[in-house]
């Protein structure tokens, strides 16, 4: 029994039973053919635009990251080239993150996201 409770072993076992009772549950789906979501013009204008400053955000940090990049090529220093593409790299995650969020709740507000049934 102290094996059990040696290195989160317990807690690893529960895991593994709760998700084997809960796949033997059925699920069950709405029929229609799209999500309608209704909210308010003001909700859907600032999601927008916390989507675009998530955007704006992410380019500058790019942007940053080049910049950050380009002197440390001028002074010969690795710590700073590797500083600049690590900043570059994850300005393009941002953008990219921003991105398919605003893909996303653009489509959800068309209407044009569909589940199949």
């Amino acid at each position: 029994m102290k094996k059990l409770f040696r290195k989160g072993m317990l807690g690893k076992i529960a895991t593994m039973a709760g998700t084997v009772v809960l796949m033997g549950l059925p699920t069950f789906a709405a029929g229609s053919q799209a999500f309608n979501l209704t909210m308010p013009k003001a909700v859907q204008d600032l999601l927008f635009f916390m989507f675009s400053a998530l955007i704006w955000i992410g380019a500058a940090v790019v942007i940053f990251g080049a910049t950050q990049m380009g002197f440390a090529f001028k002074s010969d220093d690795a710590d700073g080239k590797a500083k600049g593409m690590r900043s570059m790299i994850a300005g393009a995650i941002v953008v990219a993150v921003g991105l398919g969020a605003q893909a996303f709740f653009n489509s959800i507000v068309q209407g044009q996201l569909t589940v199949s049934n």
